[in-house]
């Protein structure tokens, strides 16, 4: 058995996180000890009627140990290393894992202070925010952390994997790929009353197609890409409501994402569309959407391999999203569903004309298709099983290369 700590800057039920989770949850399974080293928990208003558990306290009833460590919040603070050192060797940790582009640095020199494994999980292509000189500065400062105490990054698509290679300058023996993955096999079902009462919630019509998105409000989510296209579609005649479920989170970019969200919703007010794009804020019961939308739409202009288009394929619902994280071998358009060029209004406007002119029988043929190729490639059982023997073997290397040579 190993001690594994995971540096989590932000406990919450976004896609990074929800990956954390179940990280954490399979080495626990594999027999390791597991403590999430966190920080604030920030507080969500949910809209959906629905009761939830805490993050944190989730993590405690799957076994896994928490401590709050408020500094993770302010990550260049200096004393946030000797805190999470201290921390972590405490715990006896074997590896520090890093989470969150926040905490990476932190959870990496804990770990070369510590002298143990520093693995990265990056489940998502970098952005550094900040005016001016800042972002520049921040990504300086991410590059030499990770090329002088990276042991492993687990990366979750080809696309992440050859970031690290190309822009960070990561040799390839330091990097490997995980998809993001859900329990496709078991994704939640949904009753024929609950789907009804769920679309009558939104006042879908007989003849309208229930669309859905999911994520946060932010540049990432090309969220002004969708609300481009979804106008050409109304424009053209189609009959549609689009449910975006997500708000802005707490941060540094919480001003400037208000400021983007507003942006939004005084396009759909000038284009009269405020009462067919609805903004459904955070909620609890997306399985429940996922199952009662007739097609899901996911615009980001950059990812790591999102869990939300996963989720939307569990619940055999047809995708459509761009090419933000690449094209996974073996997906073919209008047989699991469809990729267009990011950042592209056109031609996500085409895709989603495309979906919607085909017969619900050969929507529900691609949602089935979608949810067989999800089983065989982001079914969770098998990425975290593959996640946790990466980790081990990292942990397992770096014990022997510290076994002291007896001489002869």
């Amino acid at each position: 058995m190993s001690r594994i700590v995971v540096t989590l800057c932000v406990p919450d039920f976004t896609g990074a996180s929800k990956m954390a989770k179940s990280y954490a949850e399979a080495l626990v399974t594999a027999g390791h000890q597991v403590l999430v080293l966190h920080g604030p928990e920030p507080q969500v208003v949910d809209r959906s009627e629905t009761t939830r558990t805490g993050y944190v306290e989730s993590l405690r009833q799957s076994g896994i140990e928490t401590e709050l460590l408020p500094d993770l919040a302010f990550p260049l603070f200096p004393s946030v290393i000797s805190k999470a050192a201290r921390i972590a060797g405490e715990f006896g940790a074997d590896c520090i894992i890093g989470v969150n582009a926040r905490d990476r640095a932190v959870a990496l020199k804990t770990a070369t202070r510590l002298k143990v494994s520093g693995v990265l999980s990056l489940q998502n292509k970098h952005h550094f925010h900040g005016p001016l000189f800042v972002p520049r500065l921040k990504e300086s400062y991410y590059r030499k952390a990770m090329q002088n105490h990276l042991t492993m990054a687990i990366c979750s698509s080809p696309a992440v994997e050859e970031e690290m290679q190309e822009r960070f300058s990561i040799p390839q023996t330091r990097t490997c790929v995980v998809y993001n993955g859900v329990d496709v096999e078991n994704f939640p079902e949904a009753s024929t009353e609950e789907i009804a009462r769920i679309r009558e919630s939104f006042q879908i019509q007989p003849d309208e197609l229930m669309l859905v998105n999911v994520g946060r409000i932010d540049k990432q989510k090309g969220l002004e890409i969708l609300v481009q296209a979804f106008r050409e579609i109304i424009l053209s005649g189609k009959k549609a409501r689009l449910i975006q479920v997500g708000d802005v989170l707490e941060g540094p970019n919480a001003v400037e994402m208000t400021a983007y969200f507003n942006s939004l919703k005084t396009f759909l007010k000038e284009h009269q569309l405020e009462d067919q794009f609805i903004f459904a804020g955070w909620r609890n019961d997306c399985p429940l959407l996922l199952r009662a939308a007739d097609i899901y739409v996911h615009s980001a202009q950059w990812e790591g391999w999102p869990l939300s288009v996963v989720e939307a394929m569990g619940a055999s619902c047809p995708v459509i999203m761009t090419d933000c994280s690449g094209r996974p071998a073996g997906f073919t358009d209008l047989e699991h569903g469809i990729i267009v060029p990011k950042n592209h209004v056109a031609a996500l406007a085409e895709a989603m004309q495309t979906m919607m002119g085909l017969s619900s029988e050969e929507r529900s043929r691609i949602g089935e298709q979608g949810h067989q190729f999800a089983v065989e490639h982001f079914e969770i059982t098998r990425t975290s099983r593959k996640f946790v023997e990466i980790v081990e073997r990292m942990i397992e290397q770096n014990k022997t290369s510290q076994m002291p040579v007896s001489s002869t």
